[in-house]
């Protein structure tokens, strides 16, 4: 894969961009287009990894809106939830659990659009569910994030505790599925290689990404996370 160097690092740089502007949605932009010329088994160690490692110096300049009370609980939650979704993986239709889910970020996105002043001042406690249904989801489905996108998207939260929360959620989930990765040996040299370039245009994706989200309004941010949520569920129903 190593002649597609240069297309794989340009398409991961786009994704970054929308990862520092919304706080998730790297891969989605990603990992279609890499999917045109390279097998799964080798594009999704590359984008996990270099969106995994581009987050690290993100997480400095997020450190005061990290919302760490949340993501903690999110992620401790996560982990049993992961253990059951693994289970869950043989014995459960993953289409009609995809088309559901689809619906319901679809319909959320579009109340978000048609009613932004939808926020609720979850308490702590709900980072628990909201966290074990992130894990079954991941452990079955490899489809963690909308739970946790919603649950950042209902909160009375400015925008850069948004991208802070889901940064740091979001990093040491990836940490998981990379180590899975190096358990299986798919991080073979290839994919380090390519990593190896790929990772500086992660990293200035995700930090241009981040200047632009300090450029924009909250309503407007707001605005632009429904979408992606909409086209989250989208995508999901299509899967």
């Amino acid at each position: 894969m190593q002649e597609y160097t240069m297309a794989t690092a340009l398409i991961i740089f786009s994704g970054a961009l929308l990862q520092g502007l919304a706080g998730f949605g790297g891969a989605l932009v990603s990992m279609p287009f890499v999917l045109l010329y390279a097998e799964p088994v080798w594009a999704a160690p590359v984008v996990v990894l270099c969106y995994t490692i581009n987050r690290i110096p993100a997480l400095l300049v997020l450190r005061k809106n990290l919302m760490w009370d949340h993501s903690l609980l999110l992620l401790a939650a996560a982990v049993p939830g992961a253990f059951l979704g693994t289970s869950l993986l043989k014995s459960t239709d993953p289409g009609i659990i995809m088309k559901i889910l689809g619906t319901i970020l679809v319909l959320f996105s579009a109340y978000k659009i048609v009613s932004p002043g939808l926020k609720r001042r979850l308490s702590r406690a709900w980072a628990l569910p909201t966290g074990f249904l992130s894990g079954i989801l991941g452990g079955a489905f490899g489809t963690d994030g909308p739970p946790v996108v919603v649950y950042a998207a209902l909160q009375p939260w400015t925008k850069e505790q948004v991208v802070g929360m889901l940064q740091s959620f979001f990093l040491f989930a990836n940490f998981v599925i990379v180590a899975s990765y190096g358990w299986h040996g798919l991080l073979t040299p290839s994919v380090l290689q390519v990593s190896l370039v790929a990772v500086p245009f992660a990293i200035a994706g995700i930090f241009l990404g981040l200047r632009i989200n300090r450029g924009i309004g909250q309503r407007r941010f707001e605005t632009i996370l429904a979408v992606l949520i909409g086209v989250m569920g989208c995508i999901l129903w299509l899967r």
